[in-house]
């Protein structure tokens, strides 16, 4: 063992947002599940007001042509789906982007400051070096084996599952490159987007949400970092993940 240290935490500031996203999150999702979709006989305003306009632009239609466009018009707009996409789409991915960056920043700022302390107190601190550029999941995967033989996160765990979905979602996020096709042929390649259905992201918000925790209760397991039982105390409201929870 090396002499006693120091370190900073402004980990903490990404945790306490992220923390922050958690409340709108669960309101979100029980909105989501009570969600019934209005019947198109609710829109009968709206479809006036469509018959008026189309009948003015049309003057020629027959008021048979004008009320079935009409109808076209309100069962398009206001079909289930689309009611949905109305209420839910916008806070749903504004969830998705904001977590999946937060969560990722921190999921980082954690193995980082456990491969730092963790090679000084081993008298081994050059070593950071060699880690600090790397790929966030390789960090997570190999870096405390260097000092805690013990330490292993398995490629089959629901933990490096869920690791290895996000870390692509957030690249694409910070790094967006446009799709650019001109009559079918793709002339740049764009970035690589998960476009599951909205319930798909949900799903998948609230395992972003649970990563870094379940991360640093796994790594605290072998090293016993006094950085991570910091982490791991503060970890409410935020639930585990019921894909992360270790079997009995």
């Amino acid at each position: 063992m090396t002499e006693s240290y120091t370190a900073t935490f402004d980990i903490e500031h990404i945790h306490v947002a992220l923390k922050s996203y958690w409340g709108p999150y669960i309101e979100l999702q029980n909105e989501v599940a009570s969600f019934v979709h209005r019947p198109l006989s609710d829109f009968d305003d709206e479809r006036k007001r469509h018959f008026e306009n189309i009948a003015q632009l049309n003057p020629e239609a027959s008021e048979e042509q004008v009320t079935q466009w009409a109808e076209k018009q309100v069962a398009s707009a206001r079909s289930p789906k689309m009611q949905f996409y109305s209420k839910f789409a916008d806070r749903i991915m504004t969830l998705y982007v904001t977590v999946t960056l937060l969560s990722q920043a921190l999921c980082e700022a954690e193995i980082n400051a456990v491969l730092a302390i963790g090679f000084f107190q081993n008298g081994m601190a050059d070593k950071f070096n060699k880690y600090q550029w790397k790929e966030i999941k390789e960090k997570w995967l190999e870096g405390p084996k260097e000092f805690c033989p013990s330490y292993e996160l398995s490629k089959e765990s629901a933990l490096y599952e869920t690791l290895e979905f996000m870390t692509p979602q957030r690249n694409a996020w910070m790094h967006h490159k446009i799709q650019l096709s001109v009559e079918d042929e793709t002339i740049i390649k764009g970035s690589t987007m998960h476009r599951g259905s909205y319930q798909e992201h949900l799903y998948w918000i609230g395992r972003f949400f649970s990563l870094p925790y379940d991360l640093a209760e796994h790594a605290f397991r072998s090293t016993h970092q006094i950085i991570l039982t910091s982490i791991l105390y503060t970890q409410k409201p935020i639930e585990t993940a019921d894909a992360h929870r270790q079997p009995k």
